[in-house]
């Protein structure tokens, strides 16, 4: 099972017990309204169980909200907010994995059984205008002390995905109340209520049937949302170049959940290591040792991975020639082109650069960094290296078509430069380099250097930081 799912489950389950003792409670309550209601012996009358229910279930419903936004232990302090609109979407779309798709979808979730439960409970309830705003009411509330308690942010997303869970639940209790009508009365028109869940899977099936239909996959790197960059003081110190270029995209073979386990099993016996667990998430799978401390991070749509030996911690490196390192990654079965770059960086730590090298007909690109701790072991590698088949000629922004976009604070980061402390920004350099998209395509994009400028209130000194913005036209 996807370990993301695991953990949603588990946290139910824990929610779940609070859930039970206050469903308890409300059904010791109505157990008392059914004892009076017996002693009183009216004739005819019919005890009242779908809104008794009902009553029930929104009791233990409400727990296991409470439990989920309030009482279970998350991150973040007093204070953060997000107040872009459609930000947790638009990075679903970037990244395009079933855990950001699912924090999206479980906002959704979390508000139906609202929805659904409030028009059974009370007439009152069966009007749209009253039971929507009564979700985004509460929506608001847990938002707001999420933000003064720091048990979370307050996040304007979780106020249009809790709305529209509520809206779906709404429709679907509509739906029922209409096509079962209780006894006595008539069905009434029940059409109008199949709009918005109608509506809803078609958003879904256009978001995921589009995606299936790109040549291309989507950036994680694409910038989620617009920054307003209206008056930052823009500074260069590097010319862009004018006129049209064409440069190819490239192709890889992303990881499958078999073909990264071969690997995982594979590289765990080329290094004399066992990886008893393994945690499979939708673009990585971590192999891990906890007794002796052994880690493996492969992430599949680039075939990137990190691995981490549990003697390394904080000992000390050591310098090792650059044929001793080839020799002893050859052993561990990690391929280094004859063409890459070698330099050593300090404290241990080596790089192998391979600037899409040929091989045949497909080229190798990425960088290859390692700890070498001496007597012909390694305490750390982090490899990016990705064997490459050219795909296809695409035509890219200029630089001058780039640095507009820059300017307009269409880039990922640009959230920084939205601080009331910046000022400005200097631009020292720009480079065309590629990025792996979700589909395991290597996508151009631009990797501009830029030094903030402005007084950092935490009194730290700013440095200059890389930021990506997609080429492709």
């Amino acid at each position: 099972m996807h370990d993301f799912v695991q953990l949603i489950l588990q946290m139910l389950h824990r929610g779940g017990k609070l859930a039970l003792a206050a469903g308890a409670i409300c059904a010791l309550g109505v157990g008392l309204a059914y004892l009076l209601f017996w002693l009183e012996h009216r004739p005819g009358a019919v005890f009242p169980w779908r809104k008794a229910m009902a009553a029930v279930a929104l009791a233990g419903y409400l727990a296991i909200v409470i439990y989920v936004t309030l009482l279970r232990q998350v991150g973040g302090g007093p204070g953060q907010m997000n107040l872009h609109l459609f930000l947790a979407w638009r990075e679903a779309w970037n990244g395009f994995t079933l855990k950001l798709w699912l924090n999206v979808l479980l906002n959704i979730a979390l508000f139906l059984p609202l929805g659904f439960l409030l028009p059974l409970l009370a007439r009152l309830f069966q009007k749209w205008y009253v039971t929507l705003p009564t979700g985004f009411g509460l929506s608001l509330t847990i938002e707001t002390a999420q933000y003064l308690l720091g048990r979370g942010m307050f996040d304007v997303d979780d106020l249009f995905t809790n709305t529209l869970g509520t809206a779906l639940g709404f429709s679907l209790a509509m739906l029922l109340l209409r096509l079962f009508p209780a006894r006595g009365k008539e069905r009434r028109g029940w059409p109008p209520y199949l709009i918005c869940p109608l509506a809803f899977g078609l958003a879904l099936l256009g978001i995921f049937g589009g995606y299936q239909l790109k040549e291309y996959g989507n950036l994680p790197e694409a910038p989620a949302y617009t920054a307003d960059l209206r008056g930052l003081d823009w500074q260069m110190e590097w010319e862009p170049e004018e006129g049209a270029k064409t440069v190819y995209t490239y192709r890889s073979t992303p990881f499958t959940k078999e073909s990264c386990d071969a690997f995982g099993a594979e590289f765990a016996r080329n290094a004399g290591v066992t990886f008893p667990d393994a945690y499979y998430y939708d673009d990585l799978t971590v192999f891990a040792n906890h007794s002796t401390g052994d880690f493996l991070n492969v992430t599949y749509h680039d075939r990137s991975y990190e691995y981490r030996l549990s003697t390394s911690g904080d000992a000390p490196g050591a310098e090792g020639t650059e044929s001793a390192l080839r020799e002893r990654l050859a052993e561990l079965g990690i391929s280094v082109p004859a063409e890459a770059d070698f330099s050593y960086e300090g404290e241990g730590w080596h790089s192998f650069t391979a600037c899409f090298f040929r091989q045949g007909e497909r080229v190798v690109n990425g960088v290859l960094r390692c700890k070498y701790q001496g007597n012909g072991t390694f305490g750390e590698i982090d490899s990016t290296l990705a064997v490459l088949t050219p795909y296809k000629e695409e035509t890219i922004l200029t630089q001058a078509e780039a640095l507009e976009r820059l300017r307009l604070g269409k880039f990922d980061g640009a959230g920084l430069f939205e601080q009331s402390w910046i000022q400005g920004a200097r631009i020292l350099a720009c480079a065309l380099d590629y990025r792996a998209d979700t589909k395991g395509f290597y996508q151009p994009v631009y990797v501009f250097t830029i030094l903030p400028l402005g007084q950092d209130p935490g009194g730290y000194c700013l440095e200059a930081g890389e930021f990506i913005l997609p080429a492709l036209k």
